[in-house]
């Protein structure tokens, strides 16, 4: 791949990632969410970890799989944020499409904004540990544990 369309491809997906980060702040209507994952990469990464959904006074644990690309590296990452447009709790369950960006050494901060095809959005702001690259594409199954 050309080096400047790779640069251009990851400065693209950190700043839509910081453009996520900015939108985080939840609304009265929005769930909100916690999770914890690590994330893999050499070339192509790997995402697994938990979470929980909050949708007032309710809390639900959800898993969390997937990957994307590019990315290299390994780092784990804790985050919070928004999710907007669930209309059914069941809704929260699928695939969600990411765009997402993040540049680690030791510790750091990424932003990910995705969406499910029943509409759901999603909106993390992640502080992250480790050492890795990525400006992203991914896809990343949520589900509810317990069968919800």
């Amino acid at each position: 791949m050309n080096p400047f369309r790779h640069t251009g491809l990851v400065v693209l997906a950190s700043s839509l990632a910081f453009h996520g980060t900015a939108q985080a702040a939840c609304e009265a209507t929005d769930a909100r969410i916690e999770l914890s994952a690590h994330h893999v990469a050499a070339g192509i990464g790997y995402v697994w970890g938990q979470g929980t959904l909050y949708d007032g006074t309710h809390a639900y644990p959800f898993t969390i799989r997937g990957g994307g690309m590019p990315s290299v590296g390994g780092m784990v990452m804790r985050a919070q944020g928004c999710v907007r447009n669930l209309g059914h709790l069941q809704d929260f369950n699928g695939t969600y499409w990411s765009v997402g960006g993040t540049a680690t050494i030791h510790h750091g901060t990424a932003g990910l904004v995705m969406e499910n095809a029943r509409g759901v959005d999603i909106n993390l702001v992640a502080s992250t540990r480790g050492a890795f690259l990525s400006g992203q594409v991914a896809r990343l199954s949520l589900r509810m544990k317990g069968g919800s």
